[in-house]
Order: structure tokens, then sequence, then C-alpha cells
């Protein structure tokens, strides 16, 4: 693979540890003659992916979510643990000390692409710009607030108090949703599930039946709100999109899969 021009997406440092892995990831793009450019996480634009052959992540895993929401046209990315003693790195397919390795594999074509299925989102018909690569959180705006909604699937409605909802992607599936009971699924499966978050049934709700569960890649979940104030937050991090009562919020899948590197 040619690399003529590289955009490096770093998180700040916390850590020696993180600033000795950017300095490698530098120099050995240096050393290599490729051109690159660096640019924080919390200074991303869309602007900044135009003409890059190759976006490399340096940080975590929070690091490497961040820069998919800006990635929509199949280009390829790579992440770089800055930390493997602090950061799990689930994404990240490199370290300080094996990236020149593997960068000079991806220039030798020596390298497989696994292709990760994303979710998309709408609320009222208005698409949500990110797609997610792990999962959505839809519930009440304060935690402690009991979430309140209709969740319809399949043609089946139901009324439900909860914790809120997760809808996540099977990479997703190993991340936030597994500790709520999820089911692990196979990485590159086109399937997604849900999970409903410490559902309150009590006298007048009886048991609910659509508590969780795995769907098909065309399958939608619709969640119709009954709370006054209610969000969406996509794998966790940025932007928080509001809704309010009656307002409809429709998850399905993405036909715009992510192109990760991996060896």
């Amino acid at each position: 693979m040619k690399l003529k021009n590289v955009l490096v997406v770093y998180s700040k440092p916390d850590a020696r540890e993180d600033q000795l892995t950017i300095n490698k990831v530098k120099n050995v793009l240096g050393k290599l003659k490729i051109k690159n450019t660096l640019v924080c996480r919390t200074e991303l634009k869309k602007s900044d992916f135009k003409n890059k052959d190759l976006i490399l992540t340096v940080g975590g895993d929070g690091t490497f979510l961040k820069t998919s929401h800006f990635i929509n046209n199949g280009k390829l990315i790579f992440g770089v643990n800055s930390d493997v003693k602090m950061k799990e790195g689930f994404f990240l397919n490199a370290t300080r000390k094996d990236f020149e390795t593997k960068i000079k594999r991806v220039m030798e074509d020596n390298f497989k692409i696994k292709k990760l299925a994303r979710l998309e989102a709408f609320i009222n018909g208005k698409k949500v710009p990110e797609l997610a690569l792990n999962e959505f959180y839809i519930g009440s705006d304060k935690e402690y607030i009991a979430s309140r909604y209709y969740i319809a699937i399949n043609g089946r409605q139901e009324r439900q108090k909860s914790s809120g909802i997760l809808i996540a992607t099977p990479a997703g599936s190993y991340a936030w949703i597994k500790s709520c009971g999820g089911k692990k699924l196979k990485l590159e499966a086109k399937k997604f599930e849900y999970v409903v978050r410490e559902p309150y049934e009590g006298r007048l709700s009886g048991k609910y039946k659509l508590k969780r569960g795995v769907l098909g890649e065309n399958r939608k979940i619709t969640i119709t709100s009954d709370m006054k104030k209610g969000l969406l937050v996509v794998d966790s991090l940025g932007r928080e999109y509001a809704f309010n009562k009656k307002d409809k919020v429709k998850v399905g899948f993405s036909d715009k899969d992510f192109n990760v590197v991996f060896f």
C-alpha cells in the first residue's frame, strides 16, 4: 500500500509512555519519508481527512472511537496503543515496540482488513450524524431518573421503565453491553443486539418480554419517548442528542462498514 499522506490522530499524553509512543510514531513516519499530519482528537474536523491514504490513531480505544465518527467513506484506520499497561486497546493493533514493523507490513500489503458493522440512528426521521461503532445509549438525561418509553421490535411494542437501553454492534458486544448481560457476537457478524438496563418490573407492568435480544441486519428498533427529557449518546463520546416526550428514536444497521487494519 502506497502511503503518501497519513493523518495521525492522538490523545493528549497522560503519562510519559503516551508521549514516547507519539514520538515513536512521528520518528518512524519521518524515517520512512511518509508525509503526515498530527491532530489532537479534541481538534478534529472533517477536512483533516481529505486526501489521506491511512488514518492512524495513537492513544486508547476512546481516541479510535472518536476518530471513527468522522469516517463514512471507507478509509482505512490503524490503531496504536500508546500505553499497554493503562489502555485496553480492543481496536488497537500496534504498540510503541512493534509500530515500525507493522507500518512496514501495511506498506507491503502484508495485513488484513476487517469490515466492522456500525449502527445508525434517527430522531424523528432526522439522521444522527455519527455512526456507532460500539453502541447507542438511549434513556433519561439523568441516570438517577427512570427512563420511560415504548420499545417496538418486529411488530411488538411494550411500555417500559428502566435505566435506559443499550443497542450495540458486534464490536460493541465486547464493551459496555457485555457488562449489562449482553451476548458476545462474532466480530464480523451481520447482527446487532439490545439490552434494557435495570428494567423495573412492578405491579402495573408485569414481566417485560422485550428486555434483550440479537437482531438481524434488516431489523429496526424504535423507541418512543415517554420522558420530558431524554438523550441519545454515540459510543459514550462527544455530543448528546436530546429528545422529548413522544419523540421517536429509530436504530438499525448502517450500510457504511468500517475498515480496520488487522494482522
